[in-house]
């Protein structure tokens, strides 16, 4: 389906009301915005095009598919697809970043899998299947124990993140290792990148080893996913005691991208990465491998594909609380971990609790958590037989579930996806509050919404054993954000009042009606789109996101957190030669650039090739009487929050960082705080991470808190926006290095 010229020109050469006096549009261009064929970039308008078209088309298909296309569903669809572009353009509502970087594209339609977010996978041996990637050895129907590392790596190359569950139960359904093998590189040496990068890795001249036993890698995905799975499984289930790989295909460094996007990072990462493996491999032969050393892999995986900047991914290990080798993997001081570090900070680990839990587990857990910031927490039997708290126990409700992806916030069976949407609320309440729309904005937003990312459950999936559990249970993410601010327009007070005497929140009742209105709204149009499309109905449907990126493109606070500050400096780190920055500087913004280090004098190192472009930024809700910058909200206050969440709208689960402080001399009193929040919230949170707040200064912070009189200062030099002085715009691919994230650790996935 396509949108009429006649309708777009109403909106070709305007721009929303972009986020946080211009830094949304910068977000939005550097990150959203394709290469169009003549090389310069979409304009928002455009932008919204491609993913409303590329979205409403997939009813078609399937409405045409069933037989009930006709002349009035496509008016029917026509109208609502015009809605939806409006509210889109105008940020009302959005798909998350994979869905504004991939809906309409070539690639979404061939890979259906580029809309989601993130993935989860439980790490025992599984089938491949009839599913794109291969197995080069065994069968596609017998259990292999390479399938969930090659599942995570072909869905961390297609840039999604993705949870790994090394549970015990899991990693000992794996076999022993039976053969160690002897692993060898070989490339022909006018590869670019040979005496660069290949040659110090120990790769050899094609001659030296070439016979009918070298296995070639193919340039594409798929070839570097089979290569893994030749190197692990040739382990388990073949005689063979050497292996060589002949790279020579892969492109090498900097080369473009034309599927997903980006420029390629060369052969040298997965060199490096197949040989950690095979060394990992090596060392169990007769054994099995533990728990903490399949992390290892997973994380040697991530390390790969984020080599040389190029893809960012996302990674989560979940383990048992009873697993102190697990839970003790990041602490490099202990010498068995030192040569682990090079690889461990590749994913956030966190601990499955369940009712058994006890408070000295807790005390443990906190203690953790206070001197490393580990192990986040998740429930998954919780998530098993809950949907929203406050619909009390329903037995087996989501009884595959198994973990969730990095952000925690979807409750996921084995080899599933998120399918998330966003709805800005506090947009939504500016409009109505302003007399642009009605009070039913809300239903129609969570309507446009649910019926969203229901669609997106019609893609043709790569893996068997993801459409499987897909058409079993269609789940949804949609979500909201800006609630924080939301719940200050609208409500005129915070979401929780305070605690009584048994220290329990109290909800602000307002709150929990208007959340479980919009919960009601998206229930209702799941059950009557799924009857429309000839489909079973979603088993889960909402959640509360990160929201990092979005909400800057919104203005609003991100997902269910707060400001950093009232007023603040956001700073970005723009190429010196990138084309932005005269716009940005004729516009009035400082630029400076970017200081890498301290010389021995203490004087700053001055890297001109890198500046760094702050931006003022205000809170919508700074003025409020009752607004709370992160800093003020006290460690139950935010738990409690999430808990409302959890409680009355969401239905998956809540990604939320809670932050504590960390006060030297003040330790005891300090994690008994974190121990008391995580006994109090163990059977209604689904998942949690807590960190300390980040009070460290340093010069050009990300965020730097100012005073209402340095903002207004600052802004009364910013003469224009960015999107009135830039034309058609070009950007060089290492103009979007230094992109705002999803989450808190700034490796989430954003494309």
């Amino acid at each position: 389906m396509h949108l009429s010229d006649n309708f777009l020109e109403q909106y070709i050469g305007k721009n929303p009301k972009w986020g946080f006096e211009g830094l949304g549009y910068m977000v939005y261009l550097r990150t959203y915005s394709r290469k169009k064929a003549d090389g310069t970039q979409e304009a928002w308008w455009e932008t919204v095009k491609r993913v409303t078209e590329g979205n409403f088309s997939l009813e078609e298909k399937r409405l045409k598919e069933i037989g009930k296309w006709n002349y009035q569903r496509e008016a029917s669809l026509r109208e609502e697809m015009e809605r939806f572009y409006h509210l889109m353009f105008n940020l009302v509502l959005t798909p998350p970043g994979r869905g504004l970087w991939m809906s309409g594209t070539a690639y979404a339609e061939k890979i259906g899998d580029a809309e989601n977010n993130c993935w989860f996978v439980s790490m025992r041996p599984q089938k491949y299947g009839e599913s794109k990637i291969k197995p080069a050895i065994g069968s596609i129907d017998e259990l292999l124990p390479s399938m969930p590392a090659v599942f995570t790596f072909d869905q961390a190359m297609k840039g999604g993140g993705v949870g790994v569950n090394l549970q015990r139960k899991n990693t000992n359904l794996m076999p022993k290792v039976k053969n160690e093998i002897s692993l060898y590189f070989i490339s022909d040496p006018d590869h670019d990148d040979y005496f660069g990068e290949l040659n110090a890795l120990g790769v050899t001249p094609i001659a030296a080893k070439n016979d009918d036993s070298v296995y070639r890698v193919k340039d594409s995905r798929e070839g570097w996913a089979e290569a893994l799975q030749l190197v692990i499984d040739s382990h388990f289930i073949e005689e063979n005691k050497y292996l060589v790989l002949d790279i020579s295909e892969v492109r090498p460094r900097g080369s473009e991208i034309k599927g997903f996007g980006g420029v390629a990072s060369g052969p040298a990462p997965l060199v490096q990465m197949l040989g950690k493996v095979n060394d990992i491999l090596n060392k169990r032969v007769g054994e099995q491998v533990t728990s903490v050393e399949w992390g290892d892999i997973i994380q040697n995986i991530g390390c790969c594909v984020v080599a040389g900047n190029v893809r960012r991914t996302a990674l989560i290990l979940i383990g048992d609380k009873e697993d102190k080798d697990f839970i003790e993997s990041k602490n490099y001081s202990l010498e068995k971990n030192q040569e682990a570090s090079q690889w461990r900070w590749a994913s956030n680990n966190s601990v499955a609790i369940d009712e058994d839990v006890t408070p000295a587990d807790l005390e443990e857990m906190a203690k953790n958590i206070y001197y490393n910031g580990e192990p986040g927490i998740v429930n998954i039997e919780l998530s098993k037989h809950h949907g929203r708290i406050a619909d009390g126990l329903q037995e087996n409700i989501d009884g595959e579930v198994e973990g969730f992806n990095p952000c925690g916030e979807i409750t996921l069976p084995n080899a599933s996806p998120c399918n998330l949407f966003e709805i800005n609320l506090p947009k939504i309440h500016e409009l109505i509050d302003g007399g642009k729309e009605d009070s039913n904005l809300y239903n129609e937003a969570s309507w446009l919404a649910a019926r969203y990312a229901y669609r997106i459950t019609f893609r043709n999936y790569e893996w068997e054993v993801t459409r499987n559990i897909i058409e079993k249970h269609r789940r949804l993410g949609v979500g909201i954000t800006g609630i924080a601010d939301w719940v200050l327009m609208k409500f005129g007070d915070r979401a929780v009042l305070g605690f009584d005497d048994q220290n329990q929140p109290i909800f602000n009742k307002d709150v929990e009606v208007a959340l479980d209105r919009l919960y009601q709204a998206v229930k209702e149009t799941n059950l009557t789109h799924a009857e429309e499309l000839g489909a079973k109905p979603s088993i889960k449907l909402t959640t509360v996101k990160p929201s990092g990126s979005m909400s800057l493109l919104m203005g609003v606070s991100p997902g269910m957190h707060w400001h950093w500050s009232k007023y603040m400096i956001r700073r970005v780190r723009f190429s010196a030669n990138s084309p932005l920055i005269p716009a940005l500087i004729e516009c009035g913004y400082y630029v400076e650039p970017v200081i890498s280090g301290f010389q021995k004098d203490g004087s700053p190192k001055i890297d001109q090739h890198t500046l760094v472009v702050e931006f003022p930024t205000k809170a919508p809700t700074a003025e409020h009487p009752k607004f709370q910058a992160e800093n003020d909200v006290p460690l139950a206050e935010q738990a409690a929050v999430q808990a409302l969440l959890q409680s009355y709208w969401s239905d998956n689960a809540v990604s939320a960082t809670l932050t504590f402080n960390k006060e030297a001399g003040n330790e005891e009193n300090n994690i008994a705080e974190i121990a008391a929040v995580l006994e109090q919230s163990k059977q209604i949170l689904k998942s949690t991470s807590l960190l300390p707040h980040d009070s460290n200064t340093y010069p050009q912070m990300p965020l730097e808190a100012i005073t209402k009189e340095e903002y207004e200062k600052k802004k009364a030099k910013i003469a224009a926006k960015p999107w009135e002085l830039l034309g058609e715009v070009r950007i060089s691919e290492e103009d979007d290095a230094d992109v705002i994230g999803e989450c808190k650790g700034g490796v989430c996935p954003i494309r």
